[in-house]
């Protein structure tokens, strides 16, 4: 698609969003948004390599000018949000899109892959963490080496924001291959966290993290820190439990152990902050918790105009494991805007919505921390 074409999408996305919205700076508030992570932030790449993928299909997307882009939602997702917050002229691309290079770069690039987790999953086709982050410095840096000068680089990658999703499908297979017990997942969940570290920080060994960190999650990329990245936003899991695939499967109630391990992941994940600001004093983060929100969102859906909060918009699949995707082509609910969860397993870009304006703008440390990302922006 012509770059014209995609700045006229934008402007209607932007265009689309409620006044309430708005944001009164127009100008673009930092160079690029680079973003990482799993299905809640994929912004096409599943359905790139994944020919025939239902995120590829209506009903998804049935909300975004183009109809589907692989996106699992049905506009927008947070990723998307994010930058419309920090007022981009275009979304970022899907890093695996032929068009991404050159000046469709300049904004940043989309490297989510649904699917995709923390660890490495052998049998699986989305693109690991650890490969998301070895196509940032393989393919798009060396773009942008042919786009700055060392010293316009380095500024450029400082003022931009780097920002994960991830986490989620790491505590639900942990979750899964248990007996569902809150204690089983708090004692599997500090070797989560310690692979998720040597895995993006490779110069700490195993036995220093279980000494010194043995709850942090998200310690900072190593190699993203040292290509010049210094802006990041970490977003905490969602409750999983709650989700309608998850609900149906559980007597249509929200699953305990999925629920707490999303909270201790959150909450180591929160509490990594300050010793990674110790080590790395350059770097910039802001945690979003996005567990709170949205759990308060869903025992107090009116107060956010929702009336929808255990079923999917969607018709969903029937065949193993149910309730989890949209039926191709089926017809989703007319009110969207109602529904808190699209398919079984993602939010509606109603709450995704939501979720990056607290993110932007709330000044609740039990929201954000330890700031929200307009604050980051300008830094």
């Amino acid at each position: 698609m012509a770059r014209m074409g995609l700045c006229v999408i934008f402007f209607l996305l932007v265009s689309s969003f409620p006044s309430s919205y708005s944001v009164v700076h127009k100008e673009q508030r930092v160079p690029a948004l680079f973003v990482f992570g799993d299905s809640v932030v994929d912004g096409g790449n599943n359905v790139i390599f994944v020919p025939g993928a239902t995120t590829g299909q209506l009903p998804y997307g049935v909300d975004f000018p183009t109809g589907p882009t692989g996106r699992f939602t049905n506009g927008l997702n947070p990723g998307d949000i994010l930058a419309v917050f920090l007022n981009f002229t275009r979304l970022p691309p899907a890093v695996l899109d032929p068009k991404a290079e050159g000046g469709m770069i300049s904004n940043g690039v989309n490297y989510a892959s649904g699917g995709s987790g923390i660890l490495y999953y052998p049998n699986s086709t989305a693109i690991s963490l650890k490969n998301q982050i070895k196509l940032f410095k393989n393919t798009t840096l060396r773009d942008l080496r042919k786009q700055f000068n060392e010293t316009e680089l380095s500024t450029y990658l400082a003022k931009s924001i780097f920002a994960f999703n991830t986490g989620g499908n790491d505590v639900h297979e942990l979750c899964d291959q248990l007996t569902h017990s809150q204690e089983q997942c708090e004692e599997s969940l500090p070797h989560l966290m310690a692979s998720f570290t040597v895995r993006l920080k490779d110069k700490i060994s195993i036995s220093f993290l279980f000494e010194q960190l043995p709850w942090c999650m998200c310690c900072l990329p190593q190699s993203l820190y040292n290509l010049g990245a210094r802006k990041f936003v970490l977003f905490g899991v969602q409750p999983l439990g709650c989700n309608p695939a998850f609900q149906q499967q559980n007597n249509n109630t929200c699953r305990a152990d999925l629920n707490y391990g999303a909270v201790k992941f959150s909450g180591i994940m929160r509490s990594s902050i300050s010793k990674l600001i110790e080590t790395m004093s350059s770097a910039h983060f802001v945690y979003v918790n996005a567990y709170n929100i949205t759990e308060n969102i869903y025992k107090n859906p009116g107060s956010e105009g929702f009336t929808v909060v255990n079923k999917a918009c969607c018709e969903t699949n029937t065949d193993f494991p149910p309730g989890v995707k949209c039926v191709p082509l089926s017809k989703p609910c007319g009110n969207r805007d109602a529904y808190m969860f699209y398919d079984g397993a993602h939010c509606s870009t109603a709450l995704y919505r939501i979720l990056i304006k607290k993110a932007f703008l709330s000044q609740d440390a039990m929201e954000v921390y330890p700031y929200n990302i307009l604050h980051l922006s300008t830094m």
